[in-house]
């Protein structure tokens, strides 16, 4: 079809993207020229298609050109010509020029499209309102969406739409967020301003707001509404002309908006009786107790100095309401009333009479005395009586080493089963080893190729691949550092001291693709909280896969984790590009040269060597945790073993018990065994068994050690008779981000309470004069956390005589996302002090109401190793300092291991948890600060408690008819006398004002 002129000058504007130009051409067509172009818009718009901006330049031509309301409003909100930040001048300027009853359909047309405030025709919608001054149609998702797009004071909309607030669905949430103080937020302010210059009515304001108000909603929906009505504070006689309206809202409205009802009908002056009757009737029936405190307070001001009162029935109908009510002060306060106004409220005695048994008996009793009725009989709770704690369970015999687990080798158990079935048959029976291995896995184990190896899974499939098809390579290939040896001489050495890797390695530990390049000395660190964590783990499994389906060269590496890797907890790198370096950088190293580098193998370079195994080899020591790294040491020396021909028998670090402990006389039969084959036991294996000794000396096992004569031996025999490890010193620092500034609470108390808050484990051990362990000791700086997850459940069975330091090394993780329950049970039926770090676990386990937290209190306080008052305390630190906890969950875990025995413990605990479940000065007693003070106040009876708690006595000496004072008043006499004092109920949702 051949283009007209117009059409031509029109395709010309637009080619040039000149928006200006073609808005002039547009409204200068005539009639006919506007008709034809319309005819050719679908080939413009097929043409105009490649050309950035099309949208707009479309919409102007359609705006001038179409003759429907319903065509052009479709044509305009074509999802094709949809644009972020669209540029409507010129469209609005055209749109314009159209007749005037067309411009008001197509704008009404364009305003009732929209469905969400995020609606991506928001913007044209309002422009073109705007532009046409056409009336906007009603329709809710318009006024919400214009309410988004914030306030302007000479916003043409405001007269149309700012009414509509009132009426619209989805107002309230979408102004949720509007306060007054510290200063009026924008729509508040603007209304403030209009307001001062007379642009909008008080009264039209104040009457849209009761509208609203009466229209329903829950509390967030009316929240600006309440504020907006705070801002006009309604005179007296505003209030009083809408007596009516706030009557109404006492029944049913949400909270804030009955008080403020209660608030205006007491500005409007006095009420009429009736109204009087009316709103202590609703007010009594409320939950909440300031509400029906409230409509008591009516009753009593009405009755004041009356006699025979028109509408007794009524009031005392509301005092009858009142005897039911959930909290006792309410209760308490309606007989009072009743009692003193008996003479105003005696013609309707009959109703105040049948309303007696529902009071406490106490109360029953003395309003029955005056009008007669029944009171009802409390009955007694039986007095509970806590329970002795239980014995507590030894631990079972270690199950017997098999090969058969070998599916569930990356657990502990399992895992140490299968170690010490393999060692026992590759020195007995290695042809019947290598036939049980091929056939549990499928012929030939898969050892995938890797930088380093972390997961002791990785590990099995290396020895059972070394088994079933040997590698011919001598044992000095192996790659990565050397092991730390644990020496049997008497020189100490250094526990501080790094580990050297081997620098005579055939293969050289290679560099990974992805490896970030080296912080500088004295680089600033970045801390970006645990997200490079959750883009590493899924980047990691990522590549791992891909290295595995490709076969890639072991110096392919892997994703993350490399030296300098993210902090143990609480630093991390800055994220890493795809190929290396912070975010934007350009690669390094290894992808210099078209062939060379660690892919150059995969490609046929010169680095090919895809017919060797991949041997295993140890990540660095800063990428693993200390014990974790502990672990992969004895692996690797079994494999390095087992290719040299030197694995002993026996390992000696076997356990005896399913805590790890080993039997000492059973460690002296294991080196017994070594020596008389003339066989060295390997030293991470020896470092091992040295910690799974119980505490304390043992001299009778140091003396047959000593006998055997051994390098191994003597070691042994100088820690059974010198009793083993020293408990170590360990320490918790917490610090949290200022900005992207990490500071220790100790050094600078944050003003409020902070966002990301990390915990530093401390540790400061003596030299062993053993490498592994004095390596295991070390000073806990740095690791990858993520890459150690894996074997957090192996931790407590390395170091069962020293639990203080597994739980040190759990801080990191304790917080998020957290140590679960099954290995804090581990280390509760570990032994050695319980210290700080100790604590912090299990008061986590507490805060997050874990279903074992409060079996975990009772196992170890039947043990008497519970730390109590250090728990209580790292409880306290964690409800103040973090947002995550509330106090409601804690208190019932308290509660539960209370009435399971250890209520002893549990009051210890409490004398340093409870000051911080108390509200402060001033602030209005909740349920759970009631709850916390009732059991505190029972486990001190339970315990024989004795000793004044400040903060508790603060409150009971005060008075107060609440029922938390009552509590606290309970709780101060048991302190100082053992006197008892008789419990009240908790209900749901009661708030009660503090005296």
């Amino acid at each position: 079809m051949t283009c007209p002129p117009s059409c031509a000058r029109i395709r010309e504007r637009a080619v040039a993207r000149d928006a200006r130009g073609l808005a002039d051409l547009v409204i200068a067509l005539s009639d006919a020229e506007r008709a034809e172009t319309a005819r050719h818009l679908p080939d413009l718009r097929d043409e105009l298609r490649g050309f950035g901006g099309y949208g707009e330049l479309l919409r102007i031509v359609g705006a001038g050109v179409l003759s429907g309301p319903a065509a052009t409003a479709a044509w305009l909100t074509r999802r094709e010509f949809a644009d972020p930040w669209p540029r409507l001048d010129e469209l609005a300027r055209v749109l314009a020029t159209r007749p005037a009853g067309w411009q008001a359909d197509v704008a009404a047309r364009l305003g009732r499209k929209i469905r969400t405030p995020d609606d991506r025709d928001v913007p044209l919608a309002l422009a073109v309102l705007r532009a046409t001054g056409a009336t906007p149609p009603e329709h809710d998702p318009l006024v919400t969406a214009w309410l988004r797009t914030g306030p302007a004071d000479d916003d043409p909309l405001l007269g149309p739409l700012l009414p509509r607030i009132f009426e619209a669905e989805g107002v309230g949430r979408e102004l949720r967020e509007e306060r007054l103080t510290p200063a009026p937020t924008p729509w508040l302010s603007l209304i403030g301003r209009l307001l001062a210059a007379g642009r909008v009515s008080r009264a039209e304001l104040l009457d849209g707001c009761l509208r609203r108000f009466l229209r329903g909603g829950d509390g967030i929906g009316l929240r600006f509404f309440v504020r907006l009505h705070e801002m006009l504070d309604p005179t007296p006689q505003e209030a009083a002309a809408r007596t009516r309206d706030y009557l109404r809202l006492l029944p049913v409205a949400p909270g804030p908006v009955a008080e403020l009802a209660l608030a205006q009908l007491r500005r409007g002056g006095p009420l009429e009786p009736a109204d009087t009757a009316e709103a202590a009737g609703a007010l009594t029936f409320r939950a909440e107790s300031k509400l029906a405190l409230g409509g008591l307070r009516l009753v009593e001001g009405e009755t004041d100095g009356a006699t025979g009162h028109p509408y007794a029935a009524e009031l005392a109908a509301a005092l009858a309401t009142a005897f039911g009510h959930a909290s006792y002060e309410v209760q308490g306060r309606a007989a009072r009333i009743a009692l003193k106004r008996a003479a105003a409220l005696a013609p309707a005695g009959q109703v105040l009479a049948e309303a007696v048994p529902l009071l406490p008996e106490a109360l029953g009793v003395r309003v029955a005395g005056r009008f007669g009725g029944e009171a009802a009989r409390e009955e007694q709770p039986e007095a509970f009586t806590p329970p002795p704690l239980p014995a507590p369970a030894a631990p079972g015999p270690f199950p017997e080493p098999t090969l058969d687990v070998w599916e569930s080798v990356h657990t502990w158990v399992d895992g140490e089963r299968w170690l010490a079935a393999f060692v026992r048959r590759a020195a007995t029976d290695r042809e019947g080893l290598r036939r049980t291995l091929a056939g549990q896995f499928g012929g030939h184990p898969q050892v995938h190729p890797q930088e380093s190896w972390v997961e002791v899974s990785d590990w099995i499939d290396a020895l059972a691949a070394q088994v079933t098809d040997p590698d011919p390579e001598p044992a000095s290939a192996s790659t990565g550092p050397e092991p730390a040896s644990a020496s049997t001489g008497p020189e100490p050495a250094s526990a501080s001291a790094d580990p050297e890797p081997a620098s005579a390695s055939a293969d050289p530990e290679p560099t990974s693709v992805f490896a970030r390049p080296e912080r500088a000395a004295g680089a600033p660190e970045q801390a970006v909280g645990g997200l490079e964590q959750t883009i590493g783990e899924l980047l990691e499994a990522a590549w791992s896969g891909a290295v595995r389906l490709l076969g890639l060269h072991p110096s392919a590496g892997r994703l993350g984790g490399s030296r300098g890797g993210p902090a143990a907890g609480w630093i991390c790198e800055p994220l890493a590009g795809p190929l290396g370096g912070p975010l934007g950088e350009p690669p390094a190293g290894p992808l210099a040269g078209p062939l060379g580098g660690p892919l150059a193998g995969a490609m046929g370079g010169p680095s090919a060597g895809l017919g060797a195994r991949s041997q295993p080899s140890l990540p660095p020591a800063d990428e693993v945790a200390p014990p974790h790294l502990f672990l992969l040491r004895r692996l690797d020396e079994i494999h390095r073993a087992l290719r040299a021909g030197t694995l002993p028998p026996v390992l000696l670090a076997t356990p005896t018990l399913t805590t790890g402990h080993l039997d000492p006389a059973v460690l002296v039969e294991r080196l017994a065994e070594c020596a008389a084959v003339d066989a060295a036991p390997l030293p991470a294996d020896l470092a091992q068994a040295l910690l799974r000794l119980p505490r304390g000396r043992h001299p009778e096992a140091a003396g047959q050690a000593a006998r055997i004569g051994s390098p191994a031996a003597a070691t042994a025999a100088r820690w059974l008779a010198e009793g083993g490890l020293r408990d170590p010193e360990t320490h918790v620092r917490w610090s949290y981000l200022d900005g992207a500034t990490d500071r220790l609470f100790d050094e600078h108390e944050p003003a409020e309470r902070p966002y990301q808050i990390r915990l530093r484990p401390v540790l400061r051990a003596e030299p062993t004069g053993l490498e592994a362990l004095d390596e295991l000791l070390t000073t806990r700086t740095r690791w990858s956390w993520f890459r150690s997850r894996g074997l957090l459940s192996w931790w407590p069975s390395l170091l069962p005589s020293h639990r203080e330091i597994v739980a040190a090394d759990y801080l990191p993780d304790v917080l998020h996302p957290g140590v679960a329950a099954r290995w804090v049970r581990n280390l509760a039926d570990a032994d050695g002090p319980a210290g700080e770090a100790m604590a912090l676990v299990l008061a986590c386990q507490v805060a997050r109401a874990e279903p074992e937290a409060a079996a975990l209190l009772v196992r170890m306080a039947a043990r008497g190793d519970l730390p109590a008052e250090e728990v209580g305390a790292q409880v306290a630190l964690l409800l103040r300092r973090t947002p995550h906890y509330r106090q409601r969950p804690i208190v019932g875990v308290l509660a539960d291991a209370a009435r399971q025995g250890a209520y002893e413990a549990v009051w210890r605990l409490l004398t340093r948890l409870l000051p911080a479940l108390l509200p402060a000065l001033g602030e209005r007693a909740r349920v759970e600060h009631t709850e916390a003070v009732t059991l505190a106040a029972d486990v001190a009876a339970w315990a024989g408690a004795r000793g004044p708690i400040p903060e508790v006595s603060a409150y009971a000496t005060a008075g107060g008819r609440s029922r938390f004072a009552r509590a606290c008043a309970r709780l101060h006499d048991q302190l100082r006398h053992g006197g008892p004092v008789g419990r009240g109920r908790v209900h749901e949702g009661e708030e009660e004002s503090v005296a």
